[in-house]
């Protein structure tokens, strides 16, 4: 990290060197411009890919000279690099498991971010992370960006989901540390049990729920310390599942990053986004940042 400024040297940008990736491939050249960081382009080919389009021309026209769809793909992405004034690292790997092959570059490259897009959108705008974007969510040690939206510009409102934890905690100081000219809500979503009960008495519980939720969010954000204040933080606790009320706020904000923390390691060695953080990243409208627990083994 810079040390006037809580930013990466380098970013990796995970992708597969197809129009799928223009997305993040645009915040990532916006975000190495704006923290003057080396990019590097990471991409992990199947063994048998090579192979395979061997097979696809084994008989070509006269003709023909050869191509390399890979080869093909970096030379593209330079020229549209080198056309915004970003220094770029490609880094093309061949086999192995993809996410983790990634994580491995990220790690030797000096990385201190990782950028990914989603795999596709299907009809009625139902976006897919698909399975690497999922494994680099749930394993990466790193802050994982999940890019949803076409860039315009820098981020100005992110929203960041919290439980008061210490891991939502820490998401927001990191979310705060990368994005200091961003204004920040917190939401929160709570529960009161309020089934068979009375109209006086059930209306008495909701009012008791969200003083204490109102509370519990001031005291967190005070704690976290924001950059520009307690006071310059946007409060928002509503009864309800956050990933709806992610949804109904940015529908109604100008929110353009949504922030998570990730969970820790299972018995079964993987990293947990937990339930709510993994419907969190599935249906947020917006890029999604997702942090590390600083906790997880």
């Amino acid at each position: 990290m810079s040390e006037s400024k809580g930013w990466p040297r380098s970013i990796l940008l995970a992708s597969d060197l197809d129009a799928r990736s223009d997305r993040a491939l645009d915040r990532a050249l916006q975000l190495a411009r704006a923290w003057d960081a080396r990019l590097v382009v990471a991409n992990v080919v199947d063994a048998n890919a090579v192979e395979a389009h061997a097979m696809l021309v084994r008989d070509p026209p006269d003709w023909y000279r050869g191509s390399d769809p890979v080869h093909a793909a970096e030379k593209q992405l330079r020229d549209d690099a080198a056309a915004r004034g970003v220094d770029v690292t490609l880094r093309v790997e061949q086999g192995g498991r993809v996410a983790e092959r990634l994580l491995e570059v990220a790690h030797e490259e000096g990385c201190g971010l990782v950028v990914t897009g989603v795999a596709r959108q299907e009809p009625l705008g139902r976006l897919v992370l698909g399975s690497t974007v999922d494994q680099l969510a749930r394993r990466s040690p790193l802050p994982v960006l999940v890019v949803r939206r076409r860039t315009h510009g820098p981020y100005r409102r992110m929203a960041v989901a919290s439980d008061w934890s210490a891991a939502s905690a820490h998401a927001f100081r990191t979310a705060a540390a990368l994005f200091p000219d961003a204004a920040v809500s917190v939401l929160h979503g709570y529960e009161a049990p309020l089934a068979g009960l009375a109209d006086a008495a059930r209306d008495q519980l909701r009012a008791a729920a969200r003083s204490r939720a109102e509370a519990e969010g001031r005291a967190f954000i005070a704690a976290c310390e924001p950059p520009g204040g307690a006071s310059a933080v946007s409060l928002v606790a509503e009864r309800g599942d956050p990933s709806l009320l992610l949804r109904l706020y940015a529908a109604q904000f100008p929110v353009d990053l949504a922030v998570v923390a990730s969970r820790g390691r299972s018995a079964m060695a993987d990293v947990l986004l937990g339930s709510v953080a993994q419907r969190l990243l599935e249906t947020s409208p917006v890029d999604m940042l997702v942090v590390r627990d600083p906790g997880a083994r």
